[in-house]
């Protein structure tokens, strides 16, 4: 693919191939470019993610209706029936035109019993794959309740990826921490500490969807002797319980108990750093390695 933007035939090719982690960096990174322009293309991308999360956590084999074991019994001993009725039936091996004449209607009338078979066949599967799309996702009539999870650490990754790690027009433009705080407060009803940054600017908040129905402040801050910018993830710790589908790693929850602690996880191949102040929870990412990006948040006092 080289640098050259994929056409749209060839994001809907790697649509299922990203949602399954069986694309290639590049792949995956030139897919994230497209959808970040094509919002068709993402939407297609987020429903198979969603579909997937459905199937694989909810979805039970299930036994098909009475009736349609019936009516598949029916098919199997009608067709029994009728080919040993169709059969011809001799004593002694016959030569001559008579034989000939019974030979050849025989094989004549064997492919419209193999038709014949192959639509009975081809129904009852029909019934069956309705049935059991049926079973998967209705329930009295109904579709089950998105019940998707999702995890903290891998969509500030994709935020990332989304964006390529470089700047977002902020919600809150500031450079202010004070300020920010203040307007999340006031237009978010959301308390909250915006962490200083070690020779970083503060570019501003990004406030919108984390994930499908749950929304979350992104800080943004950028380090001019690097060129690099940080996003930083905040949320809610009674609104992520709330919502209970957005989950934290176990081990950043066990670890992150003091202001100082903090969890650091490899999300392919990047960084993303987590802690918890009073009732927020942040969840840093960066191109930084992640002691690095860790001792650039001051309030952490980490010296790697």
């Amino acid at each position: 693919m080289g640098k050259q933007e994929l056409t749209k035939v060839e994001a809907l090719k790697l649509i299922a191939p990203v949602v399954d982690d069986e694309a290639t960096d590049k792949e995956r990174k030139a897919f994230m470019d497209f959808i970040d322009k094509h919002d068709d293309v993402r939407n297609k991308y987020e429903s198979m993610k969603t579909l997937k999360s459905v199937i694989s956590s909810r979805a039970q084999r299930v036994k098909a209706p009475d009736s349609l074991q019936e009516f598949a019994r029916q098919v199997g001993r009608k067709h029994k029936t009728e080919s040993k009725e169709d059969a011809p039936i001799y004593d002694l091996p016959i030569d001559g035109p008579a034989n000939q004449d019974k030979q050849s209607s025989a094989d004549s009338s064997a492919p419209s019993q193999s038709n014949t078979l192959r639509v009975i066949t081809g129904i009852a599967a029909s019934l069956l794959l309705v049935a059991a799309a049926w079973s998967y996702f209705t329930f009295d009539g109904e579709r089950p309740a998105d019940t998707s999870t999702y995890n903290v650490e891998e969509y500030a990754y994709e935020h990332f990826m989304k964006h390529n790690g470089k700047f977002v027009e902020p919600t809150i433009s500031t450079a202010s921490l004070g300020a920010a705080e203040i307007q999340m407060a006031n237009n978010y009803d959301m308390s909250m500490t915006v962490p200083a940054l070690k020779d970083a600017e503060f570019k501003g908040i990004v406030y919108g969807d984390f994930v499908p129905n749950f929304k979350a402040p992104m800080l943004e801050y950028h380090l001019p002797s690097q060129d690099q910018y940080i996003y930083i993830f905040a949320f809610e710790m009674d609104k992520l319980k709330e919502f209970g589908r957005l989950l934290r790693h176990e081990e950043a929850v066990n670890k992150c108990d003091k202001p100082e602690d903090f969890h650091i996880r490899n999300v392919n191949g990047k960084h993303v750093v987590s802690w918890k102040w009073n009732d927020i929870w942040y969840a840093a990412i960066s191109n930084h390695n992640g002691n690095t990006l860790a001792s650039l948040v001051e309030p952490l006092q980490f010296d790697p």
